[in-house]
């Protein structure tokens, strides 16, 4: 050891004067400078979510991992700057942005992301203003202004997400928790030969004790949205949706658990798939339970209740039916990820609150008839069940989870396997289920 410092001392004196203060002060600059970047990597930042439209964001500090070419913000927080909204958009205690180096041995420099622990939470209000709805500028935007390279992995850990309405009373507070999800080759950095060459597949908890999955294969390189996704919310406890129920729906159940599936396909400005909901074990009106409410309350409850007992499966005590959906993207730029999520949310509420939507007069029914007896759509209709019709995902191999115990006491794992959440998706009701 002491030979190896008197030969470091030997060579050190060797060199001239300008050289040793040449050195000396390049190896204060580097110090200098890794002790402040963590500083000046906190203000751009904090800059760059400063200019987002409707919102501000800060975050709290800057950890550099030079070894990785990575560094982490610690404390995100984004809130709506029009409007009262008392809760934040997003609050997450990490975000990390690296390099995704196993990228580099195809050729390929990009990044990945990892959110840890996030919070979102999507506000509805009686005025845009008081409304929570997202910003209008996609993550992907943001995400590349707050790292040098193309973000090419995108995961989420233990997430936690809401949907709340505090002009409600009771407020409205539904969730999905515990919620871990990965969208992978978003640059397509490995050239994949594949119409769908990203895919993303997430899966969680929700209220009332239920389960969500949801597999997804996209291509975020076209103009407009192209993707196919299938989604499933199992053996949710309805009774935990009360306050949304009686908010939106203007009654309330006694029990029962609820199900949807679906599957959605969209290209070319076009989409189409199918909503399937189940209902099992439902009671709506209780008669014991009602008595505190006025009687249009009891009126209202009382024919859904009864709607509900005409349409149920009594012998396997479930009421189910397929809602087929369609139609097309009126704007060119649509954003992919708010596309997705909009179907997502379109297609829970629309399952578990139905109503009549686009009405249509009888010259409107005329002009249709008359179109379709044109083109000869008229003579042979389609009986099919849509789910039968609609492009199905490959397999996604995932961890199985402990299997979900029908009432005939036959097993099946709804969230586990994508093969098992298509043949309950794609299962056509029978004449009984209707």
């Amino acid at each position: 050891m002491k030979q190896v410092a008197h030969r470091v001392r030997t060579r050190w004196q060797k060199l001239s004067r300008v050289t040793q203060i040449v050195v000396l002060s390049l190896v204060v600059l580097l110090v200098a400078v890794r002790l402040a970047l963590p500083f000046i990597v906190k203000n751009y930042v904090n800059r760059q979510l400063a200019r987002m439209p409707d919102y501000k964001g800060a975050i709290s500090e800057v950890d550099i991992h030079l070894w990785r070419g990575a560094y982490t913000i610690r404390n995100l927080r984004l809130d709506k700057t029009s409007g009262a909204v008392p809760v934040p958009f997003i609050s997450t205690p990490a975000v990390d942005l690296s390099v995704q180096w196993k990228e580099l041995f195809h050729g390929s420099v990009v990044g990945e992301v990892t959110v840890e622990r996030p919070q979102i939470n999507f506000v509805a209000g009686p005025t845009e203003e008081q409304s929570q709805k997202g910003m209008k500028k996609g993550w992907d935007k943001i995400l590349e202004n707050l790292f040098p390279f193309k973000i090419n992995k995108f995961q989420v850990d233990d997430g936690d997400i809401r949907f709340r309405d505090f002009s409600k009373k009771p407020n409205v507070d539904i969730f999905a928790h515990h919620v871990y999800g990965a969208a992978t080759n978003l640059s397509n950095t490995r050239t994949v030969v594949d119409q769908l060459p990203a895919g993303l597949h997430a899966h969680g908890k929700t209220i009332g004790d239920g389960e969500f999955d949801v597999h997804l294969r996209m291509n975020p390189m076209t103009e407009q949205p192209t993707f196919k996704l299938a989604a499933a919310v199992t053996n949710m406890n309805l009774v935990a949706l009360n306050d949304f129920l009686r908010a939106y729906g203007k009654f309330d159940v006694e029990r029962g658990n609820f199900s949807v599936y679906s599957e959605v396909t969209a290209a070319e400005g076009h989409y189409e798939g199918y909503i399937k909901p189940l209902f099992e074990h439902l009671d709506v009106f209780e008669w014991e339970k009602e008595r505190g409410k006025n009687i249009l309350e009891k009126f209202w409850e009382a024919i859904v209740a009864g709607v509900a007992q005409v349409f149920k499966n009594h012998s396997k005590d479930r009421l189910a039916t397929v809602i087929p959906i369609k139609g097309n993207f009126e704007k060119t730029d649509v954003d992919i990820w708010a596309t997705i999520g909009g179907v997502l949310k379109n297609a829970f509420i629309r399952a578990l609150l139905p109503k009549f939507d686009n009405p249509l007069s009888v010259d409107q029914v005329k002009q249709k008839a008359e179109k379709d007896k044109a083109s000869g759509k008229d003579k042979k209709p389609d009986q099919s069940d849509p789910a039968d019709r609609m492009p199905h995902l490959p397999p996604i191999e995932k961890k199985t989870k402990p299997p979900t115990r029908e009432p005939n006491g036959e097993s099946t794992s709804i969230s586990g396997s994508n093969d098992a959440l298509r043949a309950q998706a794609t299962k056509a009701p029978t004449q009984s289920d209707r």
